[in-house]
């Protein structure tokens, strides 16, 4: 799990915002947050493709285009659990959250693959 590259957007910021804060940190999500620090959306290079791929012009607000349906993980959740339910819903972001639904990590697909590739029960 990530807790350096938490790059974060509020629903009014706009999709050339959220691009921009993607390069400039070499991320492929923008976790959105509300005002109370809440996660309520995230927007990640697929949703980029979408937007891009439909004509929807990229000052158009992240609430607009945002994934709402989100796939979390919880600070004391293995990671093999983790990686089992991005697999299942084929997602390659997945935020973490604390008890109160406030985003303190990202795991990428990446980070499951090293831990695999790190466990003593790899082949």
């Amino acid at each position: 799990m990530r807790h350096d590259k938490l790059v974060t957007a509020t629903p009014g910021e706009r999709v050339i915002d959220a691009v921009r804060k993607m390069y400039e940190n070499n991320v492929g999500s923008v976790l959105v947050v509300s005002r109370e620090g809440r996660l309520v959306g995230i927007f990640t290079e697929r949703d980029l493709v979408k937007v891009v791929a439909e004509g929807v012009p990229l000052d158009t607000r992240l609430d607009k285009v945002m994934s709402r349906d989100l796939i979390v993980a919880h600070g004391d959740e293995p990671i093999a659990l983790a990686g089992s339910k991005m697999v299942e819903r084929w997602i390659r972001h997945m935020p973490v959250v604390d008890s109160e639904g406030r985003p303190v990590g990202i795991i990428s697909i990446r980070d499951v693959l090293r831990s695999l590739l790190s466990s003593s029960t790899f082949p």
